[in-house]
């Protein structure tokens, strides 16, 4: 009986020693576990856990298998959920913060626009100019964190064009090589004179501002009325006023035409 109790002992030791061969884990725990670099949470080493997972191609089989399917402890007793309390597979963990799943911040922990994983996120989602972006108008939502379309190794989002980019036919393209968009509804698309080539990561370009996706008045190559002004608020006085002062940003790059 002894004997059987001895070998008991040492398949326990041996299941613990199994997580433990990684380094020391400064992270309250149960059980002692020596299974990361001493730097495992300092966010300022080369050690730090984000960039050995990243290194990995953000594979959480490892971080599992010792910390339990849900992170909570697992065999070692030491849970991820002290630090990241919505779990580590949450979209702010990676890209964005505070709440906010867009960057900045992106993966490498850049807030700078003229990175591409930052580039010009807040533009779009916090526009002055009209109804502000959400995720689905430029990329697909992975169905989870494993989803091979999310993390399929690339280290990019793709872009995959909503149906506002498309509106009034639009055909949209990106350019990974150049980060740049064209022929989108959003930055008129030719229509009205002008098809840009939009800079993502280039925000001194003042992409946005009048004048720049349609002439001022849209010339007579293009199906709109030619009219001698050039104020919008003309024709258009429920949208914008005489200094080009939107009044409705709900009514600007709608697909519709509001007077």
């Amino acid at each position: 009986m002894m004997r059987y109790a001895t070998a008991a002992a040492f398949l326990l030791v041996a299941a613990f020693t199994g997580c433990a061969e990684l380094a020391d884990d400064p992270l309250p725990s149960g059980p002692a576990a020596s299974a990361h670099p001493q730097d495992w949470i300092n966010s300022r080493s080369d050690d730090h856990h984000a960039k050995a997972i990243a290194s990995d191609g953000w594979d959480l089989a490892g971080c599992q298998s010792c910390h339990g399917a849900d992170y909570s402890g697992g065999v070692v007793m030491n849970s991820c959920l002290t630090c990241h309390d919505q779990g580590p597979e949450d979209c702010d963990v990676c890209h964005g913060g505070a709440g906010q799943v867009n960057p900045p911040e992106d993966l490498s922990g850049s807030s700078d626009p003229s990175s591409r994983g930052v580039g010009a996120h807040l533009a779009h989602l916090n526009s002055s100019l009209a109804p502000s972006l959400v995720c689905l108008d430029c990329h697909t939502m992975p169905a989870s964190f494993a989803d091979p379309s999310h993390i399929d190794g690339d280290g990019r989002a793709e872009v995959a064009f909503g149906a506002r980019a498309q509106l009034n036919n639009a055909i949209p393209a990106y350019d990974p090589q150049a980060a740049s968009c064209s022929n989108t509804y959003c930055h008129s698309g030719g229509r009205f004179g002008l098809n840009p080539v939009v800079p993502w990561n280039q925000p001194e370009a003042d992409a946005g501002a009048c004048g720049t996706c349609h002439a001022l008045p849209p010339g007579p190559e293009t199906e709109h009325p030619q009219v001698n002004a050039t104020s919008c608020a003309v024709c258009h006085k429920s949208v914008i006023d005489a200094d080009n002062n939107f009044i409705d940003i709900n009514l600007h790059m709608n697909g519709q035409a509001n007077l």
